[in-house]
């Protein structure tokens, strides 16, 4: 009788144990069975030996009565190690200042500025599709590219109104008769290719990881500019389309930290050119934030 307390003393926190686990790991036949719960779903992944280094084969999940299984295939040429994790490089939705120079850059001088008459503005932007694949074994280093949808305003001098001149943009003097609101509109598409260094990869799964990337970002201008001169005290609003060059090419510094993204980006082609040979080149700095993330869901190596 006493033998018997004694094992059921023993064997019962073990029973214990073994209700409140709810991750597990079998190892058969050279695979690693992993195994997790939690009041969402039921996920069972099996990883194979790939030289000395764990790949996922195959994921299945039991989400709500349905099964939903993925086979993953691994690349001689690309370094695969499904455990790494990142932060987006990009935010899923962004607003920045941005302004107008006739420098790269926009360092310039008060005469410079009022060569193209400018006055700050800002732009909005959203995230439609992202791909983050690591290019060491380490996987530290990452290559990330996405599509990006932008609406941009520019504002300019209450004095100057604005018009073409064939493929240039010329500006007329309105001193007499400023406007309340001078400004043109345009929507863009950006695809960047960037670089990013994630320093903190494989230290943790924390809510604020750290990432740094730079890339070169073509983009894609539609149409004319929306262009919009409404008088301060009398006279008929003056609504106009403007020519401005299609393609931009910018250089992109992001800083990630964790959902929050800072971007700082330097236009190298311009937007306009006007009558008197001035070139108007953008600048932006911006913050946004990554949704997704927001609420725990991070992008897997090699996900596109």
């Amino acid at each position: 009788m006493r033998k018997t307390i004694i094992i059921l003393a023993l064997v019962m926190p073990l029973g214990l144990m073994a209700v409140e686990v709810t991750d597990t790991t079998i190892v058969y036949n050279g695979k690693q069975f992993f195994i997790s719960d939690d009041p969402v779903e039921t996920r069972i992944s099996v990883y194979t030996q790939d030289s000395n280094q764990l790949t996922k084969a195959s994921e299945t999940k039991f989400v709500n009565n349905q099964e939903v299984e993925r086979i993953y295939v691994s690349s001689p040429i690309l370094p695969t190690n499904s455990s790494l994790s990142y932060s987006s490089m990009h935010p899923t939705i962004w607003l920045g200042s941005k302004s107008l120079s006739t420098n790269i850059g926009n360092k310039e001088s008060t005469t410079s500025k009022e060569g193209i008459h400018a006055r700050g503005g800002f732009e909005i932007g959203i995230t439609t599709a992202e791909g983050i694949l690591p290019i060491n074994k380490r996987g530290n280093f990452l290559f990330s590219t996405a599509i990006q949808m932008v609406y941009n305003k520019h504002s300019f001098q209450n004095s100057a109104l604005l018009a073409n001149d064939g493929h240039h943009i010329a500006f007329e003097d309105h001193t007499n008769a400023p406007a309340s609101a001078n400004y043109m509109s345009y929507a863009s598409m950006r695809v960047p290719f960037m670089l990013g260094y994630a320093p903190t990869v494989n230290w943790s799964t924390d809510w604020l990881d750290t990432q740094f990337g730079i890339g070169i970002v073509p983009e894609y201008r539609f149409g004319k500019a929306r262009y919009m001169f409404e008088p301060e005290a009398f006279g008929n609003p003056v609504e106009r389309k403007l020519n401005l060059y299609h393609w931009g090419m910018n250089v992109d510094f992001n800083m990630v930290l964790g959902p929050v993204k800072f971007c700082a980006s330097i236009d190298l082609l311009p937007l306009f050119k006007t009558t008197d040979g001035k070139k108007a080149y953008c600048s932006s700095l911006n913050f946004g934030i990554n949704i997704g993330e927001l609420f725990g869901k991070r992008s897997q190596n090699g996900s596109f």
